[in-house]
């Protein structure tokens, strides 16, 4: 880690702390807002889908406004924003503090997210690239099982209590990295959002990936919307999933990031889905509790090869002075693909489920798969044909 230096290590630890105090909360809203609230479930899923919404929708105004006005400046500000959103949740009531609350958190979420990806790899050799998100990619899934660990200390009443503590903690983080001499030499290019917007639509191959990502997404999101039925009944309980696929991306990512370092970005996408594809099927033939750890050991898989590679794969695109705007709009994969996961997603397992039809479920996700493999490898032909 010294080859990175002081400021990309204290970012990749804080990536750990970010998600940490994310999962210590939200995992509990819907039980609070339908439990000590009384609201309906409708009205909690809104809730939640309207912070998933303001974050990943306006990530590429945030990560513009990043490249304008510095890093630094926006993860404050975002921390900050994040703090008031998730400790304002416990702290009000009604219907419409509660959804402003959540779109603030959201929003929050905008600001900070590719400016802290920025940053991390901001004046960093390419070649280290990957290595850094890698990292990240490890603490980040450090923290999304530990999280709802220490959450489950706190009961359902004592869930403002909870969000308060999460608010403080992201607002702390905010100060501590405002306080920080974190040193950033402004671009000597002023790049305007619509000409960053441009460049980026103008790269056919660059929204050929990201387009390619929208699955993975759909897919990812099942984890904490049909993952949890089915290992609920096959196993009787599910917290177990996030623990077992947080401790193989901790053991395996480095290793997989060292040994496909020299692979395309397209190639590797495209291996990730073929391994999703194959492990989905045995889903399909039977429910079992070995078919689904096969399945949960799949998509560890996929997102040890996928995900640091896309993120530099899109940075390897921008300039100095576009790294936020890059990422930012690269997270519209994530709203697009996450938005029809919850959407569409579980709705299609309950109503597969009800016609006692559901392993016809995993047989759709592993078609979903070999379409994007098919495309991937298209895309793969086009690159081979074009270095000749």
């Amino acid at each position: 880690m010294n080859k990175y230096g002081w400021r990309a290590t204290l970012l990749i630890v804080t990536e750990f702390f970010l998600t940490f105090s994310f999962f210590l909360f939200v995992p509990f809203i819907s039980l609070y807002v339908t439990g000590e609230l009384g609201y309906s479930l409708t009205f909690a899923g809104a809730l939640l889908a309207l912070r998933l919404v303001g974050q990943q929708g306006f990530m590429m105004f945030g990560g513009y406004f990043g490249d304008k006005f510095g890093y630094k400046r926006m993860m404050f500000i975002g921390f900050l924003c994040r703090g008031i959103g998730f400790a304002g949740i416990g702290l009000v009531e009604s219907y419409g503090f509660l959804l402003i609350m959540g779109l603030i958190g959201g929003l929050g979420g905008a600001l900070f997210s590719p400016a802290l990806k920025s940053l991390l790899i901001y004046n960093q050799p390419k070649k280290y690239h990957r290595d850094l998100f890698s990292y990240i990619n490890m603490t980040g899934n450090a923290g999304t099982i530990l999280g709802p660990l220490v959450g489950l200390l706190f009961s359902v009443q004592q869930f403002p209590m909870l969000s308060l503590i999460s608010g403080l903690m992201f607002a702390l983080i905010g100060i501590i990295l405002l306080l920080l001499p974190i040193k950033q030499k402004m671009a000597d290019q002023n790049v305007s959002f619509r000409s960053g917007i441009k460049q980026i639509t103008s790269n056919h191959s660059l929204l050929f990936i990201i387009g390619l990502m929208i699955p993975f997404h759909f897919i990812h999101q099942q984890l904490f919307l049909t993952y949890p039925i089915i290992a609920t009944e096959l196993t009787g309980s599910s917290g177990w999933m996030f623990t077992l696929i947080t401790i193989l991306v901790i053991v395996g990512q480095m290793s997989i990031t060292k040994h496909t370092k020299q692979l395309s970005t397209s190639f590797l996408v495209t291996r990730g889905y073929f391994i999703l594809s194959i492990t989905f099927l045995p889903l399909f033939l039977f429910e079992h509790p070995i078919t689904l750890v096969l399945s949960l050991v799949g998509i560890a898989f996929a997102v040890m090869l996928i995900q640091p590679t896309f993120h530099s794969y899109i940075v390897g695109h921008a300039t100095s002075a576009t790294l936020g705007i890059y990422l930012g709009f690269s997270n519209l994969a994530m709203a697009i693909g996450g938005a029809f996961g919850n959407l569409f997603g579980g709705s299609l397992y309950d109503l597969l489920s009800e016609q006692n039809q559901s392993k016809f479920y995993w047989l759709l996700l592993a078609l979903l798969c070999i379409v994007a493999c098919l495309f991937g490898h298209k895309q793969q032909s086009r690159e081979a044909a074009a270095s000749d």
